[in-house]
């Protein structure tokens, strides 16, 4: 058993998993905001969201390698709480990682970002706004030019972007389509311009949107591959911490209502079969002891949050 009471506190003792720190730590202006804008319930939820993480100690069986996984932890689960923002971002790296190795497995593929805006709405019309936007892309995914070039995409919703106005929100798509490896030289292959007029026929509007389209390159320096990055670029935040703490009062309230039950991803085609999006929703810690017969656990550790940081428990659960 794991022992759970404050007085068996160890000495304060690094945790290699630091992003969890970092991530409670932003909570707290979080729930500040709730606060002041008198979400209690939400703002209960996010200040109790990781303040216990339960690991698993692995030892591989034959290099005698030792590693961490997170076993259990206590998340809000609030779309906004950056704890949970970015555990569900990481979950859906995975699987989204996972789903285009087993199709380059399958077919040559390549995979390009598409970004997609509408005018600023006012943040009042935010969910109305959202709710067009859907109908628009449905429309478009189902036109014969779109269906000759894309094999399966997955759509992300952004709320807000850099400098939105106060009283405004800034809605848009960012979608990682793939495409045959032969795309780029085939006859369906489809134009910058011509991607703005898809997406101003199916918006049905009279002005030009603004449309970003580009194949998935490595950025300079990093140390990703081409489908990391594209995984990483497609599995942002809905919306940045940073930008939402600092909304005035009627904007977060706003932000808050007008995305009650809102969903922020949607699959299509060869990737729709092979991503779960309920379980990037629902399990936020993916722990499987049957998944890898090689690493054996060999205790647990128990860090709980006390005077902002993470402190390990005794534990007395070591394997003998």
């Amino acid at each position: 058993m794991i022992t759970k009471n404050n007085n068996n506190v160890n000495n304060k003792i690094p945790l290699d998993e630091t992003e969890f720190k970092v991530k409670k730590l932003m909570t707290n202006d979080i729930v500040i905001k709730l606060d002041d804008c008198n979400f209690t319930k939400y703002s209960q939820n996010v200040l109790k969201c990781g303040s216990y993480l339960l690991f698993s100690v692995q030892e591989h069986i034959s290099t005698k390698e030792h590693r961490k996984r997170l076993k259990e932890a206590n998340f809000c689960r609030f779309k906004f709480c950056p704890m949970c923002a970015w555990r569900k971002a990481r979950n859906l790296s995975g699987q989204l990682l996972q789903a285009l190795e087993a199709i380059q497995s399958e077919k040559e593929v390549e995979c390009i970002f598409l970004t997609l805006t509408i005018k600023n709405p006012p943040i009042n019309q935010l969910k109305k706004a959202v709710k067009h936007m859907n109908e628009a892309f449905q429309r478009m995914t189902q036109t014969k030019k779109y269906k000759q070039a894309v094999l399966g995409h997955l759509k992300s919703l952004e709320i807000l972007g850099d400098n939105t106005p106060v009283g405004e929100a800034h809605p848009h798509f960012h979608c990682l389509l793939v495409v045959d490896k032969k795309y780029f030289k085939s006859r369906y292959y489809i134009k910058q311009g011509e991607w703005q007029e898809m997406w101003k026929k199916a918006l049905r509007v009279d002005y030009a949107p603004s449309v970003d389209v580009r194949k998935i390159r490595v950025k300079k320096n990093s140390n990703l591959t081409a489908l990391q990055s594209a995984v990483f670029e497609v599995a942002k935040y809905a919306v940045k911490y940073t930008d939402l703490v600092v909304r005035p009062d009627d904007d977060f309230k706003f932000i808050i209502n007008q995305t009650y039950r809102m969903r922020f991803y949607a699959t299509a085609g060869i990737l729709k079969e092979k991503i779960n999006l309920k379980k990037v929703e629902e399990d936020l810690i993916n722990f499987d002891e049957s998944v890898e017969a090689e690493w054996i656990e060999i205790k647990e550790e128990l860090y709980r949050w006390i005077n902002s940081d993470y402190y390990l428990y005794k534990y007395d659960n070591e394997m003998k």
